[in-house]
């Protein structure tokens, strides 16, 4: 176990930042969070999966929403909330939390959560990446009950728990109840014991995004320099780069749907659900989820569909996923949300659509 101050929770706002995808929440709400933690302690303890002993329990805890909507309303309390309403639903007491995935937001809340009550931040997530949906993870594919599923708001501390036996039926009744809260929720969910969770997370993310975002923040020069780093260190592919053509997005369902029309030798078009879905150029796809299509701006900062405008120089790298999240199961998972973007074909692995 490991405490973290200030300079590493704003690394790891940067480098979960780029790793969430498109999604996850944007850098400037991650700034924001890392205030908020500040406010309670100034350390969060961060733990790795064996640094809790198998018998004590904990839970996810996330942010669900509109990115654009949790850039201007950002959470201070409702993360805490959400995870005392679960814990007294499901009765038990939590020894540490879980973030739900990577991203300048997400990575954060937990730690919210975490230096209120005075108990670590697990390094580590069940997607290594950020995702649209609740169900898109390696606890859900692992079999780790989803319920009972807690949602609070900020403002008017409104908390609600969900009890369905499908996931698909959460994350459905979840969004409607964070639409009608205005597009900003804090979650808390997949209440577990660390045994289960040692068997399903994937370790250690929370750290290689801090590791990425000190990367990113000492070769800050040129968004060349970023570039060729992040693609050197982990394995990446440039997929484009130019001006920001067009930007076209709207908020429904409690998700932000849009495409980024990049300029270039040749043009590529990202299409995004919350987070990045899938790279085009022309008809062929250069990448798609559960890889990762991550932006970084002209200065080498990572950017978040949030933060995305018309105009912009932005350099879109790939990155391919986590073994864990890379199997046909996992893909199964996105494939109705490609379908219904016009991709209706199977999964083709990054290195080898940009080959």
């Amino acid at each position: 176990m490991r405490t973290i101050g200030k300079q590493e929770m704003v690394d790891i706002v940067t480098g979960a930042g780029l790793l969430g995808a498109g999604g996850g929440g944007a850098i400037a709400e991650g700034i924001k969070l890392v205030e908020r933690v500040l406010e309670f302690g100034s350390e969060v303890q961060l733990a790795s999966v064996d640094d809790v002993a198998d018998e004590d329990w904990g839970a996810v805890i996330a942010g669900m929403g509109s990115p654009v909507a949790s850039l201007s309303r950002v959470r201070t309390h409702s993360p805490r909330l959400a995870l005392e309403v679960l814990e007294e639903a499901r009765g038990f007491k939590s020894a540490f939390v879980i973030p739900f995935e990577l991203g300048a937001g997400n990575s954060l809340n937990p730690m919210l959560a975490a230096v209120q009550r005075g108990i670590p931040v697990i390094d580590g997530d069940p997607v290594g990446r950020a995702v649209p949906e609740i169900q898109m993870t390696t606890f859900y594919l692992g079999g780790i009950p989803l319920c009972p599923f807690a949602l609070t708001t900020e403002e008017e501390k409104i908390s609600v728990v969900i009890r369905t036996e499908k996931p698909y039926d959460t994350e459905r009744v979840a969004r409607a109840i964070t639409s009608e809260f205005g597009g900003v929720a804090a979650i808390a969910c997949h209440a577990m014991q660390a045994r289960d969770m040692k068997k399903h997370i994937i370790p250690g993310t929370t750290s290689l995004a801090e590791k990425i975002g000190a990367t990113i923040r000492q070769n800050r020069e040129t968004a060349e320099n970023v570039e060729k780093v992040l693609i050197e260190n982990l394995n990446g592919h440039l997929l484009g780069k130019g001006k920001v053509a067009s930007v076209k997005s709207e908020t429904k369902g409690g998700f932000d749907f849009g495409t980024v029309e990049l300029e270039g030798d040749p043009p590529i078009r990202v299409v995004f659900k919350n987070e990045n879905m899938i790279a085009l150029r022309g008809r062929k796809p250069l990448a798609m989820v559960p890889d990762l299509i991550c932006a970084i701006a002209s200065d080498g900062t990572p950017l978040t569909n949030a933060d995305i405008k018309e105009g912009m120089e932005v350099r879109y790298i790939g990155f391919a996923a986590n073994p864990a999240f890379r199997t046909a199961r996992a893909f199964e998972l996105f494939s109705k949300i490609l379908e219904t973007l016009g991709y209706r074909g199977e999964f083709v692995p990054i290195e080898e659509a940009v080959s």
